[in-house]
């Protein structure tokens, strides 16, 4: 009986909620930067996007999903999710596009067009 309660505590400790890095991606599409970021279990009001200065902040609320009552043992643990980014000064924090699609994330950055590489053109004499 003993061992039982014991395992009932550590349980109740997991039930804390606790932040986890989403995996991601980043590439370079048509001059545009996109983050794919995956959150399961996350659905659109869950999701809390935010810029202060250069700092891009991605926070993921899951729902419990799991049944009420007291678990014995149980190894799934749930999660919220937290990734933090320092935008580089060639991105507009302005024109962020946001669209989550079946648990993944994709973030739209536009890239100044200050920053875009120009073309120079070659004169002849």
């Amino acid at each position: 009986m003993k061992e039982r309660k014991e395992l009932q505590k550590q349980e109740a400790r997991k039930e804390e909620r606790v932040f986890r890095p989403p995996v991601y991606d980043v590439r370079e599409e048509d001059g545009k930067i996109v983050v794919r970021m995956e959150m399961p279990g996350v659905d659109k009001d869950g999701v809390e996007i935010s810029v202060e200065d250069n700092t891009l902040t991605v926070v993921g609320h899951r729902k419990d999903t799991l049944p009420e009552g007291a678990y014995l043992v149980r190894e799934r643990r749930m999660c919220d999710y937290r990734r933090v980014f320092t935008l580089d000064e060639t991105v507009d924090p302005e024109s962020i596009e946001a669209r989550l699609e079946n648990g993944v994330l994709f973030l739209t950055l536009q890239v100044k067009e200050s920053a875009k590489p120009k073309k120079i053109e070659v004169k002849t004499a």
